[in-house]
């Protein structure tokens, strides 16, 4: 028995913006929750308009710090995985969920990337490149937190045009389920020209969760997002309560972002001024309707 709640983070590390481990293991911790990264790899900033960035790849390495943490007993409450440099990264990460990963929670954003970021508005050679892999993968997951895009690439399907109704939400997370997944949050869906929500499944149940809009973008909510809702369903909240208290976390960290517009939307969040007084809070805001 772990004395606090212990969760694997297989991400990147980058030095500079927020993103991955920088947002997960602050965020984790302040949950009240040890965070143990599984670095895939250390780059100076990340990936996103930054330019001349170092790439540090350490794939060889994982498997001696997952063997080293075999000879210690370790045990994991939760495995949660984001950015995979490669497919080999990927079948270390699955071999490494069958071997630790049989009582934990495993949590899965199977990142590939977001079609709405990109200037021609098309996947990037690297999306169709892991998309395979990553199929398989998700289906090892007890949680999975994919944007649209990552959703369309899953299942095969073009990414839709205009904004998405009830039924067309519960069909993408339908679709998403019978891959074998309980618990689903599809991220950044447009649902009017001012409305934006997470899709969630639970177990045969559908819900929006309301996120508001914002007319720009914020680099690294998506970490931020399934960084708290790993933590909150660890800290014994329900799926859909995990994922109200996920989206409110990420509300007030782009409110504290917006009283300072010199912000570049590459810096990140601020989600730092949020974490002590959020996480403090005894009782949470719903956003959540049943659809």
């Amino acid at each position: 028995m772990n004395i606090i709640p212990k969760v694997a983070l297989v991400h990147d590390l980058s030095g500079y913006g927020r993103v991955s481990l920088t947002e997960g293991l602050p965020i984790l911790s302040a949950m009240g929750i040890e965070a143990c990264p599984l670095p895939t790899a250390v780059l100076s900033t990340h990936t996103y308009k930054f330019e001349g960035y170092t790439f540090c790849d350490l794939t060889e390495e994982m498997p001696k710090i997952i063997d080293h943490w075999k000879t210690l007993g370790l045990h994991f409450d939760a495995i949660y995985s984001g950015y995979m440099g490669s497919k080999k990264q990927i079948e270390i990460l699955e071999n490494f969920i069958e071997d630790f990963g049989k009582d934990s929670l495993v949590v899965v954003d199977p990142v590939l990337g977001d079609a709405t970021l990109c200037e021609d508005g098309l996947y990037s050679e690297r999306m169709l490149e892991l998309t395979e892999n990553m199929k398989q993968l998700v289906k090892k997951a007890d949680i999975i937190t994919p944007n649209l895009t990552e959703t369309c690439l899953l299942l095969d399907e073009e990414y839709p045009k205009g904004y998405l109704n009830n039924s067309q939400i519960k069909e993408y997370l339908e679709k998403l389920s019978k891959l074998g997944i309980d618990k689903i949050a599809i991220t950044s869906i447009m649902t009017s020209e001012n409305s934006m929500c997470v899709a969630v499944y639970d177990n045969g149940k559908y819900y929006k969760v309301d996120c508001g809009f914002v007319n720009r973008p914020f680099h690294g909510t998506g970490d931020v997002f399934t960084s708290v809702l790993t933590g909150a369903c660890l800290k014994g909240y329900s799926f859909i309560e995990a994922s109200d208290i996920a989206v409110g976390f990420c509300k007030k960290a782009i409110r504290e972002t917006m009283k300072h517009p010199q912000m570049q939307v590459e810096n990140g969040v601020l989600f730092e001024p949020v974490l002590a007084e959020y996480f403090s809070k005894k009782e949470f805001e719903t956003y959540h309707i049943e659809i």
